[in-house]
């Protein structure tokens, strides 16, 4: 390279940095998924100093601790850093996988332009699925964590899809108002003494005395205002009775009809009579015998 006299050769450009490799060895510690998975080892390393410069992931490394600072940053960059260096420099069994092939190559049949899939893209896409499913439940964790708590909910998936954009493509299954938690989008979630105006631009603010004083008289009158409706009505229904008309009898140019009897009331169902002894029955010859009528 020719030299050109009053300008400094430029510096020789400095060799990149060998990539971390978490073995155990040369001082470095080792990735150990057996005490808290990928995410208790990366946050042991990142705890001991040893997770990689940020400057490591830039460029098409850049969504890698995309929304994320501190520390947790630090645990994202070291589970990547391990990731990528196992895959470049060891060897791998592949017939052993986290995930079914049969089912991942089912999932790429369901699209009617693909007719024929080799036998090594189903395991691409096996190792594929693998690191982007634990890279989602450490961001989802990381979010529960800062919530304190130890339990996983649907609001922590979607807030880690939010800080990414990378993962825009699951905005349709995964919507971005279900990273409030449930209880909190409940309409009757609203704190008591609290309402908003629609239209109002102060209706982000808290609650001020006056207004909770107003809504106070607000149901305080309305109770008066239900009791008054109430002894209205008993009102109008007293009114009412007393105003319906009274069928008394009144004495005319006839005179009002006798009450009758009661039909059969002092005749007797049978003759006492019926069973009273007869007289004694004339005998053969002492009928008497009739006149004859001569004409």
């Amino acid at each position: 390279m020719q030299a050109y006299p009053g300008i400094p050769p430029a510096p020789a450009a400095q060799p990149a940095p060998a990539p971390r490799k978490y073995d155990g060895k040369n001082g470095m510690p080792n990735y150990d998924t057996a005490h808290g998975g990928h995410y208790g080892a990366s946050a042991s390393i990142a705890g001991q100093g040893h997770a990689p410069p940020p400057e490591t992931f830039t460029g098409q490394w850049a969504n890698v601790s995309q929304g994320l600072n501190g520390q947790y940053r630090d645990i994202l960059n070291t589970y990547w850093q391990n990731q990528v260096t196992r895959l470049e420099t060891e060897e791998h069994d592949y017939k052993l996988h986290q995930l079914p092939l049969a089912r991942i190559k089912k999932v790429m049949k369901a699209d009617p332009e693909v007719k024929m899939i080799s036998a090594e893209a189903p395991i691409l896409f096996a190792k594929g699925c693998d690191i982007f499913i634990t890279e989602l439940t450490m961001r989802a964790w990381i979010h529960a964590e800062e919530n304190k708590r130890r339990t996983l909910q649907r609001s922590d998936i979607a807030s880690a899809l939010a800080k990414s954009d990378m993962f825009d493509f699951l905005i349709d299954i995964v919507p971005r108002e279900d990273a409030t938690p449930q209880h909190k989008r409940r309409p009757e979630y609203t704190p008591v003494g609290t309402y908003q105006v629609p239209g109002d631009p102060s209706a982000g603010a808290p609650p001020t005395t006056a207004g909770m004083q107003e809504q106070q008289a607000q149901q305080m009158g309305g109770q008066e205002f239900a009791g008054i409706e109430q002894g209205h009505a008993m009102q109008q229904q007293q009114q009412q009775q007393q105003q319906q008309p009274t069928y008394q009898q009144q004495t005319g140019m006839y005179p009002p009809p006798a009450p009758q009897q009661a039909q059969y009331a002092g005749q007797q169902m049978f003759d006492p009579s019926m069973y009273a002894p007869q007289q004694a029955a004339y005998g053969m010859g002492g009928i008497p015998q009739m006149q004859q009528v001569r004409s």
